[in-house]
C-alpha cells in the first residue's frame, strides 16, 4: 500500500512485515533535497513504532539512481556558514534516525549512489547491490567537507585504507569493487535485485525482533566505539533478552522442531 506523506519526494510502502522508503524523484536521479533530510528521520521514527513493521527497505525509484546526492540547486546556498551548519545538522539527525532504528535498515542499490546517497547507504545495516551500482563520495571533486560520523561510519565498512581512497579519489565504485571492498553485502542481476533483497527481509522477519535489536546495538558499537567499554544499556540487553518471552518461545519451537511464532516481546 503507498501512503501519501507531507514529503512526496519520499514515498512510503508498509507491507505485511517491513516498510519501504523510496526516494522519489527519478527525474534528478533521486537528488536530495533539505525537505527530505528533514523527512526522513521523522518517517523512520514513526515507522520504527509500527508493530508489524520488522525492518525498513530503502530504495530509489525510476531504477537509474538510488540517491545521486544532494539536489545541486541548493549547494550555492552553503557558502554561508549558518545555511552550511543547519544543512549539516539535517544531514546528521537524517543519519543517525537510521543508524539508532532499532529495526535491521536494509538499501536496495540500483544505478548510482553517490554523495549523500553514499552516506545513507553507509548508515544502513545491509546493503544489496544491482549490477548497474555505482557507489562513491566525491566531496573531494566539490571542495566539500565530509563529516566525521560519515567517514567513521565509511571506515567501520571497508577499513581506513579504502575509506582514503574513496574520499581522496572521489570516484566511484562499480557494485562489484564495492563487494570486494565490503561496502555491500551482495551484488546481484538488477532484474534480480527486488526478490532478492525482499526475501532477505522477509527471512530476518520470522527471527526474534529483541534479538536482532540487540545485535545491531552490539554490533554499532563494536564498529564505532569498540575501544571503550560498552554502554550499560547494551549490557542489560544481554540478560533482557534471556527473560524475554520471545526466548522461551524460540527454544520451544527448536525443542518442538516447528518454527517459531515471535512478538518481540
Amino acid at each position: 500500500m503507498v501512503m501519501a506523506e507531507d514529503a512526496p519526494e519520499i514515498l512510503v510502502e508498509e507491507s505485511e512485515s517491513y516498510a519501504r522508503l523510496i526516494f522519489n524523484r527519478p527525474h534528478v536521479r533521486n537528488a536530495i533535497t533539505s525537505r527530505m533530510w528533514e523527512a526522513l528521520p521523522k518517517l523512520v521514527r514513526r515507522l520504527q513504532r509500527q508493530p508489524t513493521v520488522r525492518s525498513l527497505v530503502l530504495s530509489g525509484a525510476g531504477g537509474k539512481a538510488f540517491a545521486s546526492g544532494a539536489d545541486i540547486s541548493e549547494l550555492p546556498a552553503f557558502t554561508d556558514p549558518k545555511a552550511a551548519h543547519a544543512f549539516e545538522r539535517l544531514v546528521v539527525r537524517a543519519l543517525d534516525s537510521l543508524v539508532r532504528c532499532p529495526l535491521p535498515v536494509v538499501a536496495m542499490i540500483q544505478g548510482y549512489a553517490m554523495g549523500g546517497g553514499c552516506h545513507i547507504l553507509a548508515a544502513c545495516d545491509l546493503r544489496i547491490a544491482g549490477e548497474s551500482a555505482q557507489l562513491g563520495i566525491p566531496a573531494a571533486k566539490l571542495g566539500a567537507a565530509v563529516n566525521p560520523g560519515v567517514a567513521a561510519r565509511l571506515v567501520s565498512l571497508v577499513g581506513p585504507a579504502v575509506a582514503k581512497e574513496i574520499l581522496f579519489s572521489g570516484q566511484p565504485l562499480d557494485a562489484r569493487r564495492a563487494l570486494e571492498v565490503g561496502l555491500v553485502n551482495h551484488v546481484v542481476p538488477d532484474a534480480e535485485l527486488e526478490g532478492f533483497t525482499l526475501a532477505l527481509v522477509r527471512q530476518i522477519a520470522v527471527n526474534a525482533p529483541l534479538t536482532i535489536r540487540t545485535a545491531k546495538q552490539a554490533v554499532n558499537w563494536i564498529a564505532i566505539e569498540g575501544h571503550r567499554r560498552p554502554p550499560r544499556a547494551i549490557q542489560q540487553q544481554f540478560v533482557k533478552a534471556f527473560s524475554s518471552r520471545d526466548f522461551k518461545e524460540g527454544l520451544d519451537a527448536f525443542l518442538s522442531r516447528r518454527p517459531p511464532r515471535f512478538q518481540g516481546r
